[in-house]
């Protein structure tokens, strides 16, 4: 493998503006990324506040070693306990087989920064993933992108669920979901590391109950042996720890409300679109019914939190019992997450996707009503994979890498059509069409000046004559491309896999398409690499 920078504009203005230092950064972020402080700086704030160092690091030790954890995951939970220790910390949803790429890059960002910042710093700092368990949305992690007979399949784990359960909660039918792992490694093809692969996910699936046992079982695989350390939102372990902060949020609910709107109101009077979509009294958190997850709202005219539905209603005084007594019918939305995160643990950095730096400037108030600085928010390692052939093609064709990663192939297909045809067909017969079409415009005029009702069935002929031109045109083309087939399958097979249905591959393909391929080496191979934290795109020539 080897490493190499390019230039990818985001089309998100705020992200852009982020990324360059273009905006006003106090306005919406504790910390300047862009600062060579930073870190040492955020060390410095958080080491003097206290955190559930204790109870974390009997709970991350019980959960991972559920796992088979390493021995460097046990050393880096342990870490925890020093009271100088702090952690770099991001997170995804739980997808199937690990779902898009960008949940690895994610990965290798936090063992990445982890790892430079310790060196850095000098002191112990812990990578942990958070995944996102108490997330009910099930359609959103459950299916993965293969290509057949060129083109993108959507491949949907045919399990049903109905209510709005966290995917924790989710108990995976086992047969259903091996069946369904054997037929997307069917549409990769086998290879020498096929067999090896699904005996590997086969036990998984049996030691799991889960679908966040089956992620969390995936990662422990890959990533292990460089000590990540796995959190689930979900487990109900967790949610005692976080007992106490539920109370605070209950407390403050109104409050942690209006400090969203507030925020979101300066982002808009710079001219940034609001992420976040908070209703009116909304409650920014989560009652599990039945097994079901009810987004809770405020109703101050009564003094209550009611289910959006009125599925449930409870008193202040009565929520903040459940957190008290029965934490575990409770969890966090998008808003009180990162606030969530930020009492657990020593956060020397959050690692975000692009989208999450948005939504993250929209918190900035919320944090300061808890007297917290949001961590320095870090954006991911942007990745994209080249296979040998990919690259080969790319240079035969000439083909400029930033090009087919922001727009695709097309334009540069059609350029390269003309550049190998003598003449332009189009050109030619849409020449031609206009002037038969001045033509026919004579017939139709004399024709009409004999017998109006004519126009009708005049239309329609000169239509039918268009539409025998248009015939050729398309006869002619076809003809043109399989002359040159090859190559324009060429064309093809770079777009299906550096930017597949017009979106960046990190958001289509999935790591076993290359684990399959390549080997579980795959990912040592990437670790190895040297990434540099200064948002430009990586390019990793496989």
């Amino acid at each position: 493998m080897e490493i190499q920078n390019i230039s990818i504009p985001s089309n998100n203005k705020f992200v852009t503006d982020y990324l360059t230092n273009d905006i006003d950064m106090e306005r919406f972020f504790d910390y300047n990324i862009h600062y060579p402080s930073v870190f040492q700086t955020r060390k410095d704030a958080i080491i003097k506040r206290s955190f559930p160092r204790d109870s974390l690091v009997e709970h991350l030790q019980t959960y991972n070693q559920r796992f088979n954890c390493s021995e460097k995951t046990v050393a880096n939970i342990n870490k925890l306990k020093d009271q100088n220790s702090v952690a770099v910390i991001g997170g995804q949803q739980a997808g199937i087989l690990t779902g898009p790429l960008y949940t690895i890059h994610k990965l290798v960002s936090i063992l990445k920064l982890a790892e430079q910042q310790e060196r850095e710093l000098n002191c112990p700092v812990v990578p942990i993933f958070w995944v996102a368990g108490e997330d009910h949305d099930f359609a959103e992690i459950n299916h993965v992108y293969v290509a057949e007979r060129a083109l993108i399949k959507k491949k949907m784990v045919p399990h049903q669920q109905q209510l709005k359960k966290s995917v924790s909660n989710i108990e995976m039918d086992k047969e259903i979901c091996l069946t369904y792992i054997q037929g997307i490694f069917e549409s990769y093809g086998e290879t020498e590391f096929t067999n090896e692969l699904l005996h590997k996910l086969n036990e998984m699936v049996n030691h799991a109950t889960t679908y966040v046992d089956l992620f969390v079982s995936i990662i422990t695989e890959l990533f292990g042996e460089y000590g990540v350390v796995m959190v689930d939102s979900g487990s109900e372990e967790l949610r005692k720890i976080e007992s106490d902060y539920f109370k605070t949020m209950i407390e403050s609910n109104k409050e942690i409300h209006d400090s969203v709107m507030i925020q979101q109101q300066k982002l808009q009077d710079n001219g940034y679109h609001k992420i976040i979509e908070m209703q009116p009294k909304s409650a920014n958190l989560f009652y599990h019914l039945d097994g079901e997850r009810i987004l809770l709202e405020y109703c101050p005219e009564e003094k209550v939190f009611r289910g959006k539905s009125n599925e449930c209603e409870f008193t202040a005084d009565q929520l903040l019992d459940i957190a008290e007594h029965h934490p575990e019918k409770l969890s966090n939305n998008v808003v009180t997450r990162p606030l969530m995160q930020e009492f657990l643990f020593p956060t020397l950095a959050f690692i975000s996707g692009p989208g999450e730096v948005a939504y993250w400037a929209e918190l900035k108030e919320v944090f300061s009503l808890f007297n917290l600085q949001m961590p320095p928010v870090v954006p991911r390692i942007m990745i994209t994979l080249i296979e040998r052939n990919i690259d080969n093609d790319l240079k035969e064709l000439n083909l400029p890498i930033e090009t087919v990663l922001t727009s695709g192939v097309t334009g540069q297909k059609e350029q390269w059509i003309k550049a190998h045809t003598s003449f332009n067909v189009d050109e030619i017969v849409d020449n031609v069409q206009s002037e038969v079409e001045l033509l026919h415009k004579q017939i139709r005029v004399a024709a009409l000046k004999i017998d109006e009702s004519m126009e009708g069935l005049l239309l329609k002929n000169a239509s039918i004559i268009q539409s025998q031109f248009n015939f050729v045109k398309n006869t002619i083309n076809k003809q043109i491309e399989n002359k040159h087939q090859v190559e324009l399958n060429k064309f093809s097979k770079i777009e299906m896999s550096l930017y597949p249905n017009s979106s960046p591959q990190e958001r289509v393909w999935n790591i076993f398409y290359y684990l399959n391929r390549y080997g579980l080496d795959f990912v040592h191979d990437m670790m190895k690499l040297t990434f540099v934290f200064d948002w430009e795109h990586k390019i990793i020539k496989v």
